[in-house]
């Protein structure tokens, strides 16, 4: 599923490798933040501005599939890691609760209802900005410029290479085919 929905897309994209190569960074950078359900609109407005002021495009679909890498399975073992990071960053030696803390707590926060209701929806906002906002969010940030920093010369380097290999693989079936009509095969 993976490679159906994120590497595929990435590979076969018709732009410039580069283009391709930021679509996936900046997919990874909102992926990497605690802003999930945001997410995407956060990449649409991104795209906006990085196209409208500063002439950088990207292709916002691979970008926005990019953030799928925080999803509902992801999400909280993800803002642990960024909340235990934000604790260190900020010097809070003496609040690094263990995960299962953290786990009880994410439940008895979001509770037993439905994940799709206002209702949780309130809850995890309150749970985020109040409770764990500051050390989240300092949290997520070297992660979000790792995520950038590797998507994006991680995809440069894979596209260039899969280019390649497509462009080898088609210079030998047109080789082929010239040796066929000239009778030499």
């Amino acid at each position: 599923m993976v490679r159906l929905r994120l590497v595929i897309p990435m590979v076969r994209s018709r732009q410039p490798p580069e283009n391709t190569a930021r679509s996936v960074a900046v997919g990874l950078l909102w992926a990497m933040t605690p802003t999930f359900g945001i997410q995407m609109a956060l990449t649409c407005v991104h795209w906006y501005i990085a196209r409208t002021f500063f002439n950088r495009d990207f292709n916002v679909v691979v970008a926005m599939a990019w953030t799928w890498v925080t999803n509902l399975f992801t999400l909280a073992p993800a803002y642990y890691m960024f909340f235990l990071t934000g604790q260190i960053l900020l010097g809070r030696w003496d609040d690094l609760s263990g995960y299962e803390s953290f786990q009880r707590f994410w439940a008895t926060a979001v509770g037993n209802t439905n994940p799709f209701s206002l209702e949780a929806w309130q809850t995890y906002f309150s749970v985020i900005v109040e409770g764990w906002g500051l050390a989240l969010l300092v949290g997520s940030l070297p992660f979000a410029v790792v995520g950038y920093v590797i998507g994006y010369h991680w995809t440069l380097h894979l596209v260039r290479r899969w280019r390649r290999i497509r462009q080898e693989k088609r210079a030998e079936q047109v080789a082929r085919r010239l040796l066929k009509e000239q009778g030499e095969i």
